[in-house]
């Protein structure tokens, strides 16, 4: 399971995935150096991790579209 961080609320991360769910997750149990537009992958053991190329793909995919809507070839 793939989870986007939303923002940071106090010590929590709100990060939400793909059926857009959210989850309040302790900043102590986030990767370090965790930022908000970062994904992490939930592994079966609950162990969170990034997942750059599904960062980037996403961050890709939000240009292109952001482009689109701007008019911006």
């Amino acid at each position: 399971m793939f989870l986007s961080i939303d923002r940071f609320d106090g010590d929590y991360a709100i990060c939400q995935d793909d059926n857009e769910k959210l989850y309040e997750i302790k900043m102590s149990e986030l990767p370090e150096n965790a930022k908000p537009g970062d994904v992490l992958k939930l592994s079966p053991d609950s162990t969170l991790s990034f997942d750059v190329a599904e960062t980037l793909n996403r961050k890709k995919r939000i240009k292109k579209l952001q482009d689109k809507l701007f008019g911006i070839d």
